[in-house]
């Protein structure tokens, strides 16, 4: 009887991520409509009906319009680590790169010389060299679905010991899918919210296309912590009066994964 290998290679593609910091009170009552280009042109990143929201200044992008290896003053390879969702991750160039105008991250499960592990996924991080306390992220990316992959876009507390470990430190899911599924989500992690099993009740799925590039915002504020889809709010986590950190550890900085 022939064997048939089967093969596995999963994506995620982003062309451009973006951070923004306001230019005033954060507490302050006055809306605007915020103004984003790759540089300083004047594309409205959001509509009036979509979401109304303070002034913003860039101060920190990354367009992956290289060839080769990613921008080292601005990202590293992520470690591997020992748990499920880490002990995949490889600093291998081919699995994360960039091909002129896209950061291209994979994950298959090929032979791999001297590394005996089924998978290998790249992954890469900002510690050490950006994190950010309020702002806005917005992150132009595409994916491909396949059993067993979880592309996602989040954050981390820098130190990761802020308010303990995790999941008490917090967790910021910009972005999450998992496998086949027709939607992606949203998702928050705290001591107040995550359970044992490490799920969490601060979630909300949200439809997306699934053919093409999206755009992933999350918008960050003493009081909430919002997301949107291609300009669309879809879930809101509020800031909750005497939860003290347990609800609340989103007052330090963050960095991107």
């Amino acid at each position: 009887m022939r064997k048939t290998k089967f093969s596995l290679v999963s994506s995620l593609i982003a062309t451009s991520l973006s951070i923004f910091v306001c230019k005033i009170d954060l507490t302050t009552t006055k809306t605007s409509i915020p103004e984003v280009s790759k540089a300083k042109a004047s594309t409205k990143l959001f509509n009036a009906t979509a979401v109304a929201t303070t002034d913003y200044e860039l101060i920190w992008s990354d367009e992956f319009n290289s060839n080769g290896g990613f921008d080292s003053t601005k990202w590293s390879y992520a470690d591997r680590g020992t748990v499920a969702w880490n002990k995949y991750m490889t600093s291998l160039p081919a699995y994360a790169s960039q091909d002129g105008s896209n950061l291209v991250l994979r994950m298959d499960n090929a032979v791999v010389a001297g590394d005996p592990v089924a998978y290998h996924a790249g992954r890469v991080k900002s510690m050490g060299k950006f994190s950010m306390t309020y702002g806005k992220v917005g992150v132009r990316a595409k994916f491909t679905q396949g059993r067993g992959s979880w592309p996602a876009i989040w954050m981390m507390p820098e130190p990761a010991t802020a308010y303990g470990g995790w999941p008490a430190c917090g967790e910021i899911d910009i972005m999450e899918h998992v496998n086949n599924e027709s939607v992606m989500y949203h998702t928050i992690h705290n001591s107040s919210v995550t359970n044992a099993n490490g799920g969490s009740t601060a979630s909300k799925a949200a439809t997306y296309n699934t053919t093409d590039y999206n755009l992933y915002t999350m918008i960050w504020s003493p009081n909430d912590i919002r997301f949107y889809v291609n300009n669309v709010l879809q879930y809101t986590y509020a800031r909750v009066s005497g939860g003290g950190t347990q609800q609340w550890p989103f007052d330090v900085p963050f960095y991107l994964i």
